[in-house]
């Protein structure tokens, strides 16, 4: 019988780690959860090996975590949520618990796995680049200059930064994922995207009328199906690993993303209200993701809405 690779899920209580776990092929993976908001009602239906609750600030149960196993995996996913109300917020709201959760915690479990042979994938952020407007080209690389322009945005960095000090020094194989907004069913904090959660909500009652307020700027979005593929293909890819790469995405706006929940129950009980004008980060090239894991988007807008609802 083959031994299973053995995989740790740090914030795999959340949106992105519940997608990654139905992504999974848990008959092939030994699957373990270190989750500070651990919830265990959650994860009931999922093969769990083991459940750690615990803070990555916390370093004797940290510690105590990372020796339970040798583990081939580990994805990071662990970020300063706040209040609930999205992470660009929170880090605003809070900026010693942002660098606290974001960076310190994120370097602590590096230090503690720099004589390892793990690997390990977490998750940046197309924050780290800033406002669109302040760079010239169409799209941008994943060498191109970051200029982050929010709280969330410089913790980014800075664990980025923290990941090239250990892949630089002590070999390490660490690779980090730009990931645009993701939505899709599961989302309920409310940050940049409860706009987009609200409007697949609304859709589900057609006979009423639905004013969503969300600003009319474009949104860079990924479906968390494909966001969740991303992290499976490199679970399973053969090569050799990048230390960052920028996600594909799907730009949009809140009245395309309407309209596509409307068609769905073909009637117009959504109406979009924008009072705000909300931040947009440049488009970000992902032809090194495309090639390297063999990656391409697979839920267009039409699609993507059709499976939420559905």
């Amino acid at each position: 019988m083959l031994t299973k690779n053995k995989i740790l899920i740090i914030g795999g209580n959340g949106f992105l780690g519940q997608g990654i776990l139905k992504a999974l092929n848990l008959d092939k993976y030994s699957v373990s959860i270190l989750d500070q908001f651990l919830d265990v009602r959650n994860l009931k239906n999922y093969k769990i090996q083991h459940y750690f609750k615990c803070s990555t600030l916390d370093k004797r149960k940290m510690l105590n975590a990372l020796s339970s196993e040798e583990w081939d995996y580990i994805i990071h996913l662990a970020a300063f949520g706040g209040n609930g109300n999205g992470l660009l917020r929170a880090a605003n709201e809070d900026f010693n618990n942002a660098v606290n959760i974001n960076v310190i915690g994120f370097a602590n479990l590096l230090n503690k796995l720099k004589n390892k042979n793990t690997k390990i994938i977490w998750a940046s952020s197309t924050v780290v680049f800033g406002e669109e407007s302040t760079y010239i080209q169409e799209s941008v690389k994943e060498n191109s200059t970051l200029k982050p322009s929010t709280n969330y945005g410089l913790t980014k960095l800075m664990a980025e930064q923290v990941a090239n000090y250990y892949v630089k020094n002590y070999k390490m194989n660490i690779t980090g994922i730009r990931f645009p907004i993701i939505i899709g069913p599961g989302l309920n904090y409310r940050g940049v995207a409860a706009g987009i959660s609200d409007m697949a909500l609304a859709s589900s009652n057609p006979n009423s009328k639905y004013e969503i307020d969300i600003p009319s700027t474009p949104l860079d979005i990924i479906y968390i199906k494909d966001a969740a593929e991303i992290v499976t293909k490199m679970i399973n890819t053969k090569i050799k690993l990048k230390k960052i790469y920028n996600c594909p995405s799907l730009r949009t706006n809140a009245k395309e993303l309407a309209n596509e929940f409307n068609k769905f129950y073909n009637n117009n009980n959504l109406k979009i209200i924008s009072n705000t004008k909300g931040a947009t980060y440049p488009i970000m090239n992902g032809d090194i993701i495309k090639n390297d894991i063999n990656f391409k988007i697979n839920y267009s807008i039409k699609k993507l809405v059709k499976d939420w609802l559905l």
